[in-house]
């Protein structure tokens, strides 16, 4: 008699210890879901990151970041190349070119080059950037694919367009937020609106 209750008395302990092993796990589980959130893995068994529209939009912003300070030392590598390449080129004084004064002419040649690595820059920053980050860089690139679809499903039609009325953000480039994604669907559909009630009242 007493052996049965000492077994009744560990078999309940037991289960006890298994339910708060178990309900200890929950929260683990759940962590571990919500980590795998931006990582899964492919049919190759390899794991890829997945992006988030927060996720996307910060990056965007980060290689815009990329492409602005880009434009800087390039826009200064372009000025000091015309300079270098303008200055070894002989000038006389006296003599002038297309009635304008050659050191003057010079001059805003450089300028023109330093104002064209400024133009290039961006473009360089952009390949800076895929190559410092090649595997978010192809997401990223993945993600606006998919973000430039949704402008085209949902921006408003140019034939609303008038001067009263212009079409805003076409391409959405101001866009770079969720909340600023919601702001221009907003004012598409004010556009869409405004736009039908024009073209109703001149029928």
């Amino acid at each position: 008699m007493y052996h049965t209750l000492t077994l009744g008395v560990l078999s309940q302990s037991r289960l006890r210890l298994s339910r708060a092993s178990l309900s200890q796990s929950k929260p683990f589980l759940r962590s571990s879901h919500l980590s795998t959130f931006r990582k899964t893995t492919n049919n190759n068994g390899t794991q890829v990151h997945l992006l988030n529209w927060d996720e996307f939009f910060r990056l965007r912003k980060q290689r815009l970041l990329w492409e602005r300070l880009a434009s800087l030392p390039c826009a200064m590598l372009g000025l000091g190349a015309g300079a270098a390449v303008f200055a070894t080129l002989p000038v006389n004084p006296q003599q002038t070119f297309m009635g304008l004064d050659p050191l003057l002419l010079f001059g805003g040649s450089s300028l023109f080059c330093g104002l064209l690595g400024f133009v290039i820059g961006p473009s360089v920053g952009r390949v800076w950037y895929r190559i410092a980050s090649r595997e978010m860089a192809k997401e990223l690139n993945k993600k606006e694919i998919e973000f430039f679809k949704h402008v085209k499903a949902n921006r408003s039609d140019p034939a609303f367009s008038s001067a009263s009325n212009p079409l805003p953000d076409f391409y959405g480039e101001k866009i770079n937020s969720l909340q600023a994604y919601r702001k221009w669907l907003r004012k598409q559909r004010n556009h869409e609106r405004k736009g039908t009630f024009r073209l109703g009242s001149k029928k």
